[in-house]
């Protein structure tokens, strides 16, 4: 019997499964067309497909398409071994790398300025504190006018920030 996490993976069609195993059956360079599958196995050729896009989506098949329009096809065990777990989003994700455009969820709070500051100087470790003594008193009335000011300000916000005292090159 062959021995893989698949047969205990309840996202597998039972037709899926028995298609992999018809594929781990055969030798190393054998011609894994949909359609000499199909005839083989008495499916029809979208059915096959339908089998293929399955496992793949599962990770238990990879394919890579060859120049001749061919394609290549190879079997997984134990399907994303190595990837890391799926993380949630940092806040500095939610800014969208500073763009000219407002993101979903960015509005002209002082808490958003903080934000952007510590987005755009994050390479610099810069803290909190630090961002807030950078914006003073100010007050925004859009997420452009947080990106204008820290444009026509850059010089006098890295001064603040200790920018170039952080800095070794």
């Amino acid at each position: 019997m062959l021995e893989s996490p698949l047969w205990a993976d309840d996202r597998l069609s039972l037709k899926s499964k028995g298609l992999w195993s018809y594929m781990k059956s055969k030798p190393y360079g054998w011609d894994f067309a949909a359609s000499r599958m199909a005839s083989e196995c008495k499916d029809e050729i979208k059915s096959v497909q339908r089998g293929l896009k399955e496992l793949e989506s599962c990770g238990y098949l990879e394919r890579k398409k060859l120049g001749s329009g061919r394609v290549n096809y190879f079997l997984v065990d134990n399907p994303w071994i190595g990837i890391e777990p799926l993380k949630e989003k940092s806040s500095i994700a939610l800014y969208g790398v500073l763009i000219d455009e407002p993101s979903v969820g960015i509005g002209n709070s002082r808490k958003d300025v903080v934000g952007a500051i510590m987005c755009a100087y994050g390479a610099y470790r810069v803290d909190e504190g630090s961002a807030i003594k950078a914006i003073g008193d100010k007050v925004f009335d859009s997420y452009r006018s947080i990106i204008a000011w820290m444009d026509a300000e850059k010089d006098s916000i890295d001064e603040i920030l200790r920018i170039g005292e952080n800095v070794a090159f």
